[in-house]
């Protein structure tokens, strides 16, 4: 019988290590990786770490819904400008460049780069819960440190993308991005969770309640290739938001034509809104980070289950079914208390498929020691 005074410090331990370990890195206060430039107009992002399932990163978001002005539900075309160079070509999901929130589980638009892709997310308004969405895609549309102005001109029939001034791919898709779809919070460099980091230099924004013709685009590609000084009078027609990182210093991003609807740059990392995964299965991407991530969760709580089932079974008053049974509802209630305190910290999002992990860890540490007893008996 293996005696309670060696298995209950030894279960504090571990309980304790296994607790510290589910909330690593205990970053309360993070860093929000956005710094402006300072040889020339715009904004960088970058990120350290490779997790996407934790948010990190930068991130500059509206402190309010914009205040756009919308017409009624019939669609309006639109036209979007970014000027953009990209630093890195990852993989690991979708960065977001430019995105909206407005509550629903879906963005009403998103603007991301995957690899070389450009990736133009347009939630579909006309269903009622609001969480599908149709997407396009431009596959070398960004290079490492190369600049790009990118224009998306959606009208009734059709959506168009250029690329410094000439169009580069045409969808027949129609009604794709609307005016309607510049709603809620706008989101730079990262999604409303904080999960989709992109990193790279963000040079300017401006979107329209117009459709663009194609000579307007050039004219406009030259416009920000020289990115004059009176950059808001330049441009014709007048956008409905301007932003051109003409600060170079301080906490917020001013459209340019209009005292409405700044942006803000926060000094720690806080992401618009904290996520609490249910639905799991639709974070699944099966990459070898989440793959890796999901075998850590797995294996993790090994050691506590064992430590628990030793100290429990040194008890004559419990059955063997019984320890297996609390060891494992102490598994889940400990993997419960990391999930719920990871909302004390900005980069950490609690999700259902991390309990569910640890607590079939806390079982799999029940079958490893009664494997290890009975090859020990029959030696």
């Amino acid at each position: 019988m293996i005696s309670r005074k060696l298995t209950l410090p030894l279960l504090i331990l571990v309980s304790i290590v296994t607790l510290l370990f589910g909330l690593w890195p205990l970053n309360f206060f993070s860093e929000n990786q956005v710094r402006w430039l300072v040889a020339q107009d715009g904004i960088q992002f970058y990120k350290q770490g490779l997790s996407t399932r934790r948010a990190s990163g930068g991130v500059i978001y509206s402190d309010a819904p914009l205040d756009v002005r919308t017409g009624s539900h019939r669609f309006e075309p639109s036209t979007i400008e970014i000027y953009v160079e990209s630093h890195a070509e990852g993989d690991r999901g979708l960065a977001h460049i430019a995105s909206f929130h407005d509550g629903y589980p879906r963005s009403p638009l998103v603007i991301g780069q995957w690899k070389s892709y450009l990736i133009i997310r347009s939630r579909d308004n006309h269903n009622d819960a609001r969480d599908t969405y149709r997407e396009i895609d431009l596959k070398h549309g960004l290079s490492t440190n190369q600049k790009k102005l990118i224009t998306i001109a959606s009208g009734s029939e059709r959506t168009e993308i250029y690329v410094n001034g000439e169009l580069a791919r045409s969808y027949d898709i129609r009604s794709l991005i609307g005016v309607e779809h510049f709603c809620g919070y706008l989101n730079l460099g990262n999604s409303s969770i904080g999960q989709n980091a992109w990193v790279g230099n963000l040079y300017g924004l401006a979107l329209y309640d117009k459709l663009l013709t194609s000579e307007q685009i050039r004219q406009h590609y030259m416009s920000w290739a020289n990115k004059p000084v009176d950059m808001p009078t330049v441009i014709e027609p007048e956008p409905l938001l301007l932003y051109t990182f003409a600060e170079r210093t301080g906490a917020s991003v001013r459209n340019q034509v209009d005292n409405a609807n700044h942006l803000t740059i926060r000094p720690l990392f806080k992401a618009l809104k904290r996520e609490v995964v249910v639905r799991f299965w639709r974070e699944m991407a099966w990459k070898k980070w989440f793959v890796a991530d999901i075998l850590v969760n797995i294996f993790g709580f090994v050691p506590f289950a064992c430590c628990l089932l030793m100290f429990l079974a040194a008890n004559r008053h419990i059955s063997p079914r019984r320890a297996a049974f609390l060891t494992v509802l102490a598994g889940a209630i400990l993997s419960l208390i990391i999930e719920i305190s990871q909302m004390g910290l900005p980069t950490r999002s609690p999700s259902s498929l991390d309990l569910l992990c640890n607590t079939a860890s806390a079982a799999l540490g029940i079958l490893a020691l009664r494997i290890v007893a009975r090859i020990k008996a029959i030696r």
